[in-house]
């Protein structure tokens, strides 16, 4: 056994076909709880969770009592299912991954053992696992399944949202769909809650724009790509009303211009990829965008095409000594700002 994609997960437990460990991970933790439930439902049905269920909180994990609930035996029921959430093996040392990954390997017929991670990054942050977490996956790819529940592409979620909206009784639009991804950063926990909403609120008919405009609230990245739209348009009045509209969502400052930052950031690798002739998937394979913020390129690549490279080189400059005012002086954040954008947004 080894790694293999959702679809193949999918396959097996229609099938009943389980492995006796499990490694889930990945940034969509919606899908990754959705399946650790479900398959623990499979494996546990009609209460023989009394007695077979067994759930460990991997931050404060006990080896030794995982060791011996690993050994025990179905009390009425085919499977013992044991679920431990959020271990990062970087905080085990040496001996405990060696006795962890011992206990792994020594599973019994009738164990079920699923590692599930929904509030930490084995990735810290990264491309791959780090090294003790890549050791536990390797441990359990070896005798189980492993899993990484990445984001889904663009495609694949204008098609879930266009069926749930039909299943529903609502039509939606391609752009409307690609519209709610973009305003919920491609997360399916966000988009689903979103569609949930959007589909009771129409009743029967088409989900129109106005309709998301009104329910779907704004995200502090997909209000900041708007806002830096407008300032490279040179609209000054509109750029300080989304700036002012950002504050009403509370956002703080500093995380209000590490938003703008990334986002002139992005605007700066267009305009420069499009000089050399370099594509928008190259770009996001060069700088290593995750799947949520691939949405950052497109609309980059888009807006850029009537501002100058030497004004996007000065509106990172002055972000840059935002930055810096903002961390060393008291003025206030929001004046700050606002000066800031004013001086973009103004022609030279």
């Amino acid at each position: 056994m080894a790694s293999i994609s959702v679809k193949d997960l999918v396959k097996q437990l229609k099938n009943q076909e389980y492995s006796p460990v499990y490694y889930f991970y990945g940034k969509d933790i919606m899908t990754i709880e959705k399946y650790t439930m479900g398959l623990a439902k499979k494996l546990l049905p009609d209460g023989d969770d009394t007695y077979n269920l067994h759930t460990f909180n991997g931050k404060e994990l006990d080896l030794g009592e995982l060791a011996e609930v690993a050994e025990s035996l179905p009390m009425f029921a085919e499977y013992v299912c044991i679920l431990i959430n959020d271990l990062n093996a970087e905080s085990l040392s040496a001996d405990d991954l060696k006795y962890l990954m011992g206990i792994v390997d020594g599973l019994s017929d009738g164990t079920v053992m699923i590692f599930y991670n929904t509030g930490i990054d084995v990735c810290d942050g990264k491309k791959f696992p780090t090294a003790k977490n890549k050791k536990l996956i390797d441990a359990v790819s070896k005798k189980g399944t492993v899993v990484d529940f990445a984001y889904k592409t663009q495609g694949e979620l204008v098609k879930e949202i266009t069926a749930k909206a039909q299943k529903n009784g609502c039509d939606i639009s391609r752009g409307n769909a690609e519209y709610i991804i973009a305003l919920c950063l491609s997360s399916t926990m966000m988009i689903n809650n979103e569609l949930d909403k959007l589909t009771a609120y129409v009743g029967n008919g088409e989900i129109t724009r106005e309709a998301i405009d009104a329910l779907v609230p704004r995200q502090l990245d997909s209000s900041v790509f708007d806002l830096s739209r407008a300032v490279v348009q040179f609209n000054t009045r509109r750029a300080l009303e989304l700036l002012d509209e950002l504050f009403v969502q509370r956002a703080e400052p500093l995380s209000a211009l590490g938003a703008i930052s990334m986002a002139f950031v992005d605007l700066y690798r267009a305009k420069l990829a499009i000089s050399r002739g370099v594509s928008q998937s190259q770009v996001i394979e060069d700088f290593g965008y995750k799947a949520n913020r691939r949405f950052a390129v497109e609309n980059a690549f888009r807006d850029v095409s009537r501002v100058s490279v030497e004004h996007l080189r000065r509106c990172v400059r002055i972000l840059s000594q935002t930055d810096v005012a903002l961390k060393s002086t008291r003025t206030d954040g929001k004046l700050l700002i606002e000066k800031a954008i004013v001086e973009m947004s103004t022609r030279r």
